[in-house]
């Protein structure tokens, strides 16, 4: 295994991350927080703050804005990464990013004016959103880095990634992996690829949590196309358009079975060369899951 991982925990990731899901709404309704989350955000935040997320073209300093709370010295808490981050200069931002990009992934514009726009937005959505949630999740999150680097100390590397994120990678192209558990994604996980570098998200699920983990199975398995999906990756790992050739449905449909199946946890995405192509295959472990779950319910 070519790669190391490191389990990080950080406020400043969590909060970033709920920003980005306000912003791009693609994921609301296989998530745990619902379409209705939106709705609940809205009656929060002022009006000025929501013209302003609205009127934001893109995210693209806040998405490379990962690869700083890496490297901030005190990631864990959310006024000192703001501090930090004021006080670097545009060519320190640069020689941080710079590692981490290839000509896939570019900075366009100022630096200085999109770290200043950048702050003033998560500011703002920290102070109208993030801090009036019931922040105790937080130390679940950290706990569970702390517990997940444990484990990286004692367990083969990959099997930690597989069993937290259901990712699996299999190109020599990845030198280093970082695993940030999160809150507002679950159940689903996250990849993003800069260079020889993968930060993937994935769920916190809390262990007692066997009756949603349950539900969200018994759902997935319950639909007749989803089961044609699962038997067609059952032994080999495809693309999205070796399954939409097989199963022959619309794209937007086999997207949505996917997605299901995701959150369900029954699916593998084998990561290979090609960072913009998925290779998916059933989860090898579906029937242990599904029996372990019913066990603490039952």
């Amino acid at each position: 295994m070519p790669y190391k991982v490191e389990s990080l925990y950080s406020p400043v990731y969590e909060l970033l991350l709920s920003l980005s899901l306000y912003k791009r709404q693609s994921h609301l309704k296989y998530l745990e927080v619902g379409l209705k989350w939106k709705e609940d955000v809205e009656a929060k935040i002022s009006e000025e703050l929501l013209r302003k997320i609205k009127s934001k073209d893109d995210l693209e300093f806040a998405d490379l804005s990962v690869l700083l709370i890496i490297n901030c010295p005190n990631k864990e808490d959310i006024q000192s990464f703001f501090v930090w981050l004021e006080e670097l200069s545009a060519g320190e931002i640069y020689e941080i990013l710079t590692p981490y990009l290839d000509e896939s992934t570019s900075i366009s514009g100022s630096l200085s004016n999109q770290r200043s726009e950048y702050i003033e937005l998560l500011q703002e959505w920290n102070e109208q959103y993030f801090q009036k949630m019931d922040l105790s999740f937080l130390k679940e999150l950290e706990n569970e880095a702390i517990a997940t680097e444990k484990r990286l100390k004692r367990e083969r590397s990959d099997e930690v990634v597989n069993s937290t994120s259901r990712f699996i990678v299999e190109t020599d192209k990845i030198k280093k992996v970082y695993l940030f558990p999160a809150f507002h994604f679950q159940p689903m996980s996250l990849v993003d690829q800069f260079k020889e570098t993968l930060i993937i998200t994935y769920p916190y699920i809390k262990k007692e949590d066997h009756f949603n983990e349950i539900l969200r199975l018994t759902k997935a398995i319950s639909d007749e196309r989803r089961l044609k999906i699962l038997r067609y990756i059952s032994h080999q790992s495809c693309t999205f358009t070796d399954i939409v050739k097989e199963i022959g449905m619309a794209k937007g449909n086999i997207h949505h079975h996917l997605s299901i199946l995701r959150s369900a946890r029954l699916l593998d995405i084998h990561l290979k060369d090609d960072k913009h192509t998925y290779y998916y295959q059933a989860n090898k472990g579906i029937a242990d899951n599904i029996k372990e779950s019913l066990d603490f319910i039952l």
